[in-house]
Protein backbone atom coordinates (compact mmCIF):
# COMPACT_ATOMS: atom_id res chain seq x y z
CA UNK A 1 0.00 0.00 0.00
CA UNK A 2 0.87 3.46 -0.38
CA UNK A 3 1.59 5.97 2.15
CA UNK A 4 1.79 9.62 2.77
CA UNK A 5 4.58 11.00 2.01
CA UNK A 6 6.88 9.13 -0.23
CA UNK A 7 6.17 5.16 1.43
CA UNK A 8 5.10 1.72 0.30
CA UNK A 9 4.67 -0.38 3.17
CA UNK A 10 3.63 -3.87 3.08
CA UNK A 11 1.97 -6.00 5.44
CA UNK A 12 1.86 -9.71 6.38
CA UNK A 13 -2.04 -10.87 6.09
CA UNK A 14 -1.35 -13.33 8.37
CA UNK A 15 -0.20 -11.79 11.79
CA UNK A 16 -1.29 -8.30 10.59
CA UNK A 17 2.31 -6.95 11.07
CA UNK A 18 3.98 -4.59 8.53
CA UNK A 19 6.91 -6.80 7.31
CA UNK A 20 9.16 -3.68 5.29
CA UNK A 21 8.84 -0.47 3.29
CA UNK A 22 9.97 0.65 0.51
CA UNK A 23 10.83 4.54 -0.46
CA UNK A 24 9.88 6.28 -3.79
CA UNK A 25 11.79 8.77 -5.18
CA UNK A 26 9.32 11.09 -6.39
CA UNK A 27 6.97 11.87 -3.05
CA UNK A 28 3.21 10.20 -2.85
CA UNK A 29 1.17 8.05 -5.18
CA UNK A 30 -0.82 10.30 -7.08
CA UNK A 31 -3.07 7.63 -8.97
CA UNK A 32 -6.25 6.23 -8.28
CA UNK A 33 -7.92 2.67 -8.60
CA UNK A 34 -5.95 -0.67 -8.65
CA UNK A 35 -1.97 -0.47 -8.85
CA UNK A 36 -0.95 -1.28 -12.53
CA UNK A 37 1.13 -4.31 -12.38
CA UNK A 38 2.93 -7.33 -14.93
CA UNK A 39 0.69 -10.49 -15.00
CA UNK A 40 3.63 -12.14 -12.69
CA UNK A 41 3.31 -9.15 -10.08
CA UNK A 42 7.05 -8.51 -10.81
CA UNK A 43 6.64 -5.45 -11.71
CA UNK A 44 4.58 -2.73 -10.08
CA UNK A 45 3.68 0.85 -11.40
CA UNK A 46 3.06 3.83 -9.34
CA UNK A 47 2.45 7.68 -10.41
CA UNK A 48 4.15 10.28 -8.54
CA UNK A 49 5.38 13.91 -8.17
CA UNK A 50 2.17 15.30 -9.06
CA UNK A 51 1.37 13.16 -12.19
CA UNK A 52 4.62 13.51 -13.68
CA UNK A 53 6.66 10.72 -13.25
CA UNK A 54 6.26 6.86 -13.10
CA UNK A 55 8.19 4.64 -11.00
CA UNK A 56 8.92 0.93 -11.41
CA UNK A 57 8.97 -0.93 -8.32
CA UNK A 58 10.26 -4.75 -8.16
CA UNK A 59 8.18 -5.93 -4.63
CA UNK A 60 10.60 -8.55 -4.15
CA UNK A 61 13.83 -6.48 -4.11
CA UNK A 62 11.59 -3.51 -2.02
CA UNK A 63 12.97 -1.20 -4.07
CA UNK A 64 12.42 1.41 -7.21
CA UNK A 65 14.00 -0.25 -10.19
CA UNK A 66 13.43 1.90 -13.21
CA UNK A 67 11.27 5.49 -13.72
CA UNK A 68 10.37 7.57 -16.68
CA UNK A 69 9.00 11.17 -17.39
CA UNK A 70 7.72 12.74 -20.38
CA UNK A 71 7.80 16.82 -19.53
CA UNK A 72 10.64 18.79 -20.86
CA UNK A 73 11.27 22.67 -20.26
CA UNK A 74 8.39 23.81 -22.55
CA UNK A 75 5.64 21.00 -22.35
CA UNK A 76 4.36 19.81 -18.88
CA UNK A 77 3.22 16.27 -19.56
CA UNK A 78 0.85 14.63 -16.54
CA UNK A 79 0.58 10.43 -16.60
CA UNK A 80 -3.06 9.65 -15.92
CA UNK A 81 -2.73 5.81 -16.23
CA UNK A 82 -0.34 3.33 -16.88
CA UNK A 83 -1.15 0.15 -18.54
CA UNK A 84 1.58 -2.60 -18.87
CA UNK A 85 1.94 -4.82 -21.52
CA UNK A 86 2.53 -8.70 -21.04
CA UNK A 87 5.76 -8.83 -21.43
CA UNK A 88 6.53 -5.33 -19.12
CA UNK A 89 9.17 -4.02 -22.24
CA UNK A 90 6.27 -1.65 -23.17
CA UNK A 91 3.62 0.59 -21.32
CA UNK A 92 0.53 2.24 -22.82
CA UNK A 93 0.35 5.77 -20.86
CA UNK A 94 -2.55 7.68 -20.62
CA UNK A 95 -1.31 11.29 -21.09
CA UNK A 96 -2.30 15.18 -20.89
CA UNK A 97 -0.04 17.96 -21.78
CA UNK A 98 -0.11 21.47 -21.53
CA UNK A 99 2.53 23.49 -23.43
CA UNK A 100 4.24 26.88 -21.90
CA UNK A 101 4.23 29.39 -23.37
CA UNK A 102 5.93 32.44 -22.62
CA UNK A 103 2.85 34.36 -22.61
CA UNK A 104 -0.06 31.88 -22.08
CA UNK A 105 -0.49 27.49 -21.17
CA UNK A 106 -1.93 25.79 -24.37
CA UNK A 107 -3.81 22.55 -22.99
CA UNK A 108 -3.68 19.22 -25.55
CA UNK A 109 -6.23 16.82 -25.93
CA UNK A 110 -5.81 13.55 -23.88
CA UNK A 111 -3.54 11.04 -25.73
CA UNK A 112 -2.60 7.67 -25.06
CA UNK A 113 1.53 7.05 -25.96
CA UNK A 114 2.96 3.92 -26.28
CA UNK A 115 6.02 3.56 -24.06
CA UNK A 116 9.48 1.39 -24.51
CA UNK A 117 11.33 0.64 -21.29
CA UNK A 118 13.92 -0.41 -22.59
CA UNK A 119 15.26 2.60 -24.70
CA UNK A 120 13.10 4.87 -22.42
CA UNK A 121 11.12 6.47 -26.02
CA UNK A 122 7.89 6.72 -26.49
CA UNK A 123 7.25 4.46 -29.88
CA UNK A 124 4.45 6.48 -30.81
CA UNK A 125 0.88 8.38 -29.70
CA UNK A 126 -2.72 7.26 -30.35
CA UNK A 127 -5.80 8.26 -29.59
CA UNK A 128 -9.31 5.96 -29.21
CA UNK A 129 -11.32 5.34 -31.83
CA UNK A 130 -14.44 8.01 -31.57
CA UNK A 131 -17.00 5.05 -30.36
CA UNK A 132 -14.52 4.23 -27.72
CA UNK A 133 -15.31 6.32 -24.45
CA UNK A 134 -13.53 5.35 -21.27
CA UNK A 135 -12.81 6.72 -17.92
CA UNK A 136 -8.95 7.32 -16.94
CA UNK A 137 -9.02 5.56 -13.97
CA UNK A 138 -10.65 2.26 -16.34
CA UNK A 139 -7.72 -0.86 -16.93
CA UNK A 140 -6.67 -1.43 -20.51
CA UNK A 141 -5.97 -4.68 -20.22
CA UNK A 142 -4.37 -6.60 -23.01
CA UNK A 143 -5.18 -9.73 -24.31
CA UNK A 144 -2.84 -12.97 -22.63
CA UNK A 145 -0.71 -12.69 -26.72
CA UNK A 146 -0.39 -8.67 -26.55
CA UNK A 147 -2.01 -8.60 -29.70
CA UNK A 148 -5.19 -6.81 -28.80
CA UNK A 149 -6.53 -4.72 -25.60
CA UNK A 150 -9.58 -3.57 -24.48
CA UNK A 151 -11.12 -0.11 -23.14
CA UNK A 152 -13.66 -0.23 -20.58
CA UNK A 153 -16.86 2.16 -21.06
CA UNK A 154 -20.48 1.78 -22.03
CA UNK A 155 -19.60 -1.54 -23.57
CA UNK A 156 -16.38 -3.19 -23.72
CA UNK A 157 -14.10 -2.63 -27.02
CA UNK A 158 -11.56 -4.85 -28.04
CA UNK A 159 -8.67 -3.13 -30.10
CA UNK A 160 -5.77 -3.92 -32.28
CA UNK A 161 -2.62 -3.02 -29.86
CA UNK A 162 -0.63 -2.42 -33.74
CA UNK A 163 -3.58 -0.16 -35.13
CA UNK A 164 -5.54 0.64 -32.09
CA UNK A 165 -8.94 0.14 -34.02
CA UNK A 166 -11.75 -1.71 -32.66
CA UNK A 167 -11.88 -5.35 -33.80
CA UNK A 168 -14.77 -6.67 -31.52
CA UNK A 169 -17.28 -5.70 -28.20
CA UNK A 170 -18.70 -7.22 -25.58
CA UNK A 171 -22.32 -5.24 -25.54
CA UNK A 172 -23.35 -4.16 -22.15
CA UNK A 173 -25.39 -0.85 -23.24
CA UNK A 174 -27.99 -2.75 -25.16
CA UNK A 175 -30.35 -4.22 -22.91
CA UNK A 176 -30.01 -7.95 -22.35
CA UNK A 177 -34.45 -8.17 -21.74
CA UNK A 178 -37.04 -6.59 -22.32
CA UNK A 179 -37.65 -3.64 -19.27
CA UNK A 180 -34.59 -4.43 -17.56
CA UNK A 181 -32.02 -1.28 -19.64
CA UNK A 182 -28.55 -1.33 -19.80
CA UNK A 183 -26.06 -3.01 -17.70
CA UNK A 184 -24.12 -0.39 -15.45
CA UNK A 185 -21.44 -1.88 -13.77
CA UNK A 186 -19.13 -0.17 -10.85
CA UNK A 187 -15.52 -0.93 -10.13
CA UNK A 188 -14.07 -4.41 -11.64
CA UNK A 189 -12.08 -6.98 -9.80
CA UNK A 190 -9.72 -9.47 -11.48
CA UNK A 191 -9.39 -12.39 -9.97
CA UNK A 192 -7.11 -14.41 -12.76
CA UNK A 193 -6.14 -12.29 -16.22
CA UNK A 194 -8.89 -11.73 -18.57
CA UNK A 195 -11.90 -12.77 -15.81
CA UNK A 196 -13.50 -9.48 -14.27
CA UNK A 197 -16.51 -9.45 -11.90
CA UNK A 198 -18.14 -6.32 -11.06
CA UNK A 199 -22.03 -5.01 -9.44
CA UNK A 200 -24.34 -4.12 -11.73
CA UNK A 201 -27.73 -2.45 -11.19
CA UNK A 202 -30.69 -3.37 -13.50
CA UNK A 203 -34.66 -2.42 -13.18
CA UNK A 204 -36.77 -5.33 -12.51
CA UNK A 205 -38.89 -4.63 -15.01
CA UNK A 206 -42.20 -6.22 -12.89
CA UNK A 207 -41.76 -4.51 -9.15
CA UNK A 208 -40.25 -1.17 -11.06
CA UNK A 209 -37.60 -1.11 -8.71
CA UNK A 210 -33.43 -1.11 -9.30
CA UNK A 211 -31.96 -4.50 -7.84
CA UNK A 212 -27.95 -4.91 -7.75
CA UNK A 213 -26.75 -8.04 -9.44
CA UNK A 214 -22.57 -9.61 -10.21
CA UNK A 215 -21.03 -9.56 -13.53
CA UNK A 216 -18.58 -11.84 -15.16
CA UNK A 217 -16.58 -10.68 -17.86
CA UNK A 218 -14.26 -13.05 -19.83
CA UNK A 219 -12.19 -11.24 -22.29
CA UNK A 220 -10.76 -14.45 -23.59
CA UNK A 221 -14.43 -15.47 -24.41
CA UNK A 222 -15.95 -12.43 -25.32
CA UNK A 223 -18.61 -12.89 -23.31
CA UNK A 224 -20.45 -11.74 -20.22
CA UNK A 225 -23.22 -13.12 -17.50
CA UNK A 226 -24.60 -11.69 -14.81
CA UNK A 227 -27.57 -12.72 -12.29
CA UNK A 228 -28.85 -10.60 -9.78
CA UNK A 229 -28.57 -10.96 -5.92
CA UNK A 230 -31.50 -9.17 -4.56
CA UNK A 231 -33.04 -4.99 -3.97
CA UNK A 232 -29.97 -2.52 -4.60
CA UNK A 233 -27.78 -2.81 -1.50
CA UNK A 234 -25.35 0.10 -0.98
CA UNK A 235 -22.15 -1.17 -2.60
CA UNK A 236 -19.31 -0.88 -5.52
CA UNK A 237 -16.68 -3.10 -4.83
CA UNK A 238 -16.47 -7.06 -5.01
CA UNK A 239 -14.63 -9.62 -4.18
CA UNK A 240 -13.98 -13.44 -4.49
CA UNK A 241 -12.85 -16.20 -2.45
CA UNK A 242 -10.10 -18.28 -4.16
CA UNK A 243 -12.38 -21.45 -4.70
CA UNK A 244 -14.42 -19.25 -6.52
CA UNK A 245 -18.06 -20.01 -4.57
CA UNK A 246 -18.31 -17.15 -1.93
CA UNK A 247 -18.22 -13.44 -3.32
CA UNK A 248 -18.16 -10.37 -1.42
CA UNK A 249 -19.81 -6.54 -1.91
CA UNK A 250 -19.02 -3.77 -0.36
CA UNK A 251 -18.48 -1.35 1.83
CA UNK A 252 -21.49 0.86 2.38
CA UNK A 253 -23.39 -2.13 3.15
CA UNK A 254 -21.57 -5.86 3.55
CA UNK A 255 -22.58 -8.23 1.58
CA UNK A 256 -22.16 -12.04 1.66
CA UNK A 257 -22.77 -14.29 -1.34
CA UNK A 258 -22.99 -17.38 -2.84
CA UNK A 259 -22.37 -17.89 -5.45
CA UNK A 260 -23.37 -21.34 -6.73
CA UNK A 261 -26.73 -20.31 -5.50
CA UNK A 262 -26.60 -17.31 -6.55
CA UNK A 263 -28.19 -15.47 -3.26
CA UNK A 264 -27.00 -13.31 -0.65
CA UNK A 265 -26.28 -15.31 2.68
CA UNK A 266 -25.49 -12.62 5.34
CA UNK A 267 -25.86 -8.56 5.10
CA UNK A 268 -24.75 -5.58 7.58
CA UNK A 269 -26.54 -3.04 6.46
CA UNK A 270 -25.07 0.63 7.48
CA UNK A 271 -21.41 -1.22 7.92
CA UNK A 272 -19.54 1.94 6.98
CA UNK A 273 -20.08 4.93 8.95
CA UNK A 274 -18.90 8.31 9.16
CA UNK A 275 -15.80 7.48 6.39
CA UNK A 276 -15.15 6.42 3.08
CA UNK A 277 -13.59 3.04 1.44
CA UNK A 278 -12.99 1.79 -2.01
CA UNK A 279 -12.01 -1.39 -1.69
CA UNK A 280 -12.39 -4.31 -0.32
CA UNK A 281 -9.66 -7.65 0.00
CA UNK A 282 -10.37 -11.56 1.24
CA UNK A 283 -7.37 -12.61 2.97
CA UNK A 284 -5.41 -15.91 0.73
CA UNK A 285 -7.09 -17.94 3.24
CA UNK A 286 -10.73 -16.36 3.08
CA UNK A 287 -10.81 -15.96 6.58
CA UNK A 288 -11.17 -12.16 7.04
CA UNK A 289 -11.87 -8.70 4.91
CA UNK A 290 -9.90 -5.88 4.89
CA UNK A 291 -11.69 -3.25 4.21
CA UNK A 292 -10.00 0.64 3.43
CA UNK A 293 -9.13 2.97 1.14
CA UNK A 294 -9.00 6.41 2.31
CA UNK A 295 -7.80 7.64 5.33
CA UNK A 296 -5.56 5.97 7.63
CA UNK A 297 -7.26 3.13 9.33
CA UNK A 298 -8.01 -0.40 7.88
CA UNK A 299 -10.94 -2.49 8.86
CA UNK A 300 -10.31 -6.58 9.81
CA UNK A 301 -13.83 -7.79 9.35
CA UNK A 302 -14.50 -12.25 9.69
CA UNK A 303 -15.19 -13.38 6.66
CA UNK A 304 -17.42 -15.64 7.96
CA UNK A 305 -19.83 -13.76 10.14
CA UNK A 306 -19.36 -10.04 8.57
CA UNK A 307 -18.52 -8.80 12.21
CA UNK A 308 -15.21 -6.16 12.86
CA UNK A 309 -12.30 -8.04 14.08
CA UNK A 310 -10.18 -5.15 15.03
CA UNK A 311 -8.72 -1.78 13.18
CA UNK A 312 -5.18 -1.99 12.04
CA UNK A 313 -3.86 1.61 12.35
CA UNK A 314 -1.56 3.34 9.78
CA UNK A 315 -0.48 6.35 11.03
CA UNK A 316 -0.72 8.19 7.65
CA UNK A 317 -3.40 8.65 4.84
CA UNK A 318 -3.30 5.91 2.45
CA UNK A 319 -2.46 7.44 -1.45
CA UNK A 320 -2.35 3.76 -3.29
CA UNK A 321 -4.37 0.82 -2.52
CA UNK A 322 -3.12 -2.02 -0.78
CA UNK A 323 -2.38 -4.90 -3.45
CA UNK A 324 -2.10 -8.60 -2.45
CA UNK A 325 0.67 -10.15 -3.89
CA UNK A 326 1.17 -13.68 -4.84
CA UNK A 327 1.56 -15.84 -2.02
CA UNK A 328 4.97 -17.43 -3.57
CA UNK A 329 6.26 -14.23 -3.84
CA UNK A 330 8.59 -13.50 -0.58
CA UNK A 331 10.67 -9.96 -0.24
CA UNK A 332 14.10 -11.28 0.78
CA UNK A 333 16.16 -7.80 0.79
CA UNK A 334 16.20 -4.95 2.97
CA UNK A 335 14.15 -1.60 1.79
CA UNK A 336 15.87 0.81 -0.07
Amino acid sequence: MGLWPNQLRLLDEGTEEFVGEIRLRYGAVTGYGQTPHTPDFRRLYYITDRMEAVEVVDPEARQVVDELRLSTAGRRVRILNVHPHPGGAELILRVVAVGMDIDRFETEDTEYVVYDLNTHRVKESFRLPPEVRTNFTDPLPFSSDGKTFFAFGRDIYELSASTHEVVSKIPLATPWEAGYGPLRPTELYSPEPGVYYGLVTTTDPFLKKDMTGVLRLDLGQKVASSFEIGPKVDANVFALSPDGKTGYAGVKDLVKIDMESRRIVAMKKGFLQGRAASILILSADGTKLFVTGIGDVIQVVDAESLELKRTIQLGRDLMANPLPLPAGMRPTSVSK
